[in-house]
């Protein structure tokens, strides 16, 4: 992969640069391994070319990648949707953001992790595929789709996103999952995965029909867990509840919703 750096990271090697220092521990992945890169005059050297650091504002929170022997920060506008989407940095690992918005709740990811998912489940959209990659270390085989192109051009450049490509048990597919998940058979899943993007932005995602195709796809006993945006929360509206009602219609018992961390789990 090429060098990827936050720019809190810029900074800090940019302060070493200042202070006249050769070297500095760093980091050219986010994080996930350690390194010590040697310095310049202006930038770090890899591979024996020197790659100088742009001037980063205090304020600025972003993903930066080396590409040809230049830093250009992760920001891409996406003719197709017309949002504009952004890699950003954290404690831990980068999120995903479309227009301000924030396409992975870690706490939502926590949840498949804990629950120590079995079988053949179904993942829906993929994102950067956090939750696919922590349901793939128990499943058997994950199935992750995922609609928008400018979403997986994010998963080949995010560090964190590489067992989506590398994990033998995980399938992606390209596609909109109210349309894919019609060819799949009658109760093949035993968990189902829903994390789609804001209601205006995800078609028929949020749909009775859609919930309907889950319980069908859907083992007996099986759970879907469900994503639930905060969609006009400001203007009183409360859009899980009208999921969980959706759900319910669609067959689904034992909802459990969790209001403070936005998902829902749904038994069939």
């Amino acid at each position: 992969m090429n060098p990827i750096f936050s720019s809190e990271e810029l900074r800090k090697i940019a302060k070493a640069i200042k202070e006249g220092k050769t070297d500095v521990d760093s980091t050219t992945d986010l994080g996930i391994t350690k390194t010590k890169l040697r310095l310049g005059k202006e930038g770090f050297f890899v591979n024996d070319a020197e790659i100088k650091i742009p001037k980063i504002r205090e304020g600025d929170k972003s993903c930066y990648i080396a590409i040809d022997g230049e830093l250009q920060k992760i920001l891409y506008f996406s003719e197709e949707t017309k949002g504009i989407y952004r890699l950003v940095p954290t404690s831990n690992k980068p999120i995903l953001q479309i227009s301000g918005t924030s396409m992975h709740k870690m706490e939502f990811v926590e949840r498949i992790k804990w629950d120590k998912l079995k079988g053949k489940i179904l993942d829906s959209g993929t994102g950067l595929g956090y939750t696919a990659i922590a349901a793939s270390e128990t499943a058997d085989e994950v199935i992750t789709i995922e609609t928008d192109n400018t979403v997986i051009e994010m998963q080949k450049l995010n560090p964190y996103s590489q067992k989506l490509f590398e994990n033998k048990n995980i399938k992606t597919q390209t596609g909109d999952i109210v349309d894919e998940i019609k060819k799949f058979k009658n109760k093949e899943f035993d968990f189902i995965i829903f994390d789609a993007g804001t209601p205006r932005s995800s078609g028929e995602f949020f749909s009775l029909n859609n919930y309907k195709q889950a319980f069908r796809v859907l083992k007996k006993g099986g759970k879907l867990y469900h994503y639930l945006p905060m969609h006009q929360i400001t203007r009183g509206r409360d859009f899980g509840a009208e999921v969980v009602s959706r759900l319910k219609e669609a067959g689904f018992q034992k909802i459990e919703r969790n209001i403070k961390d936005s998902y829902a789990v749904a038994q069939k």
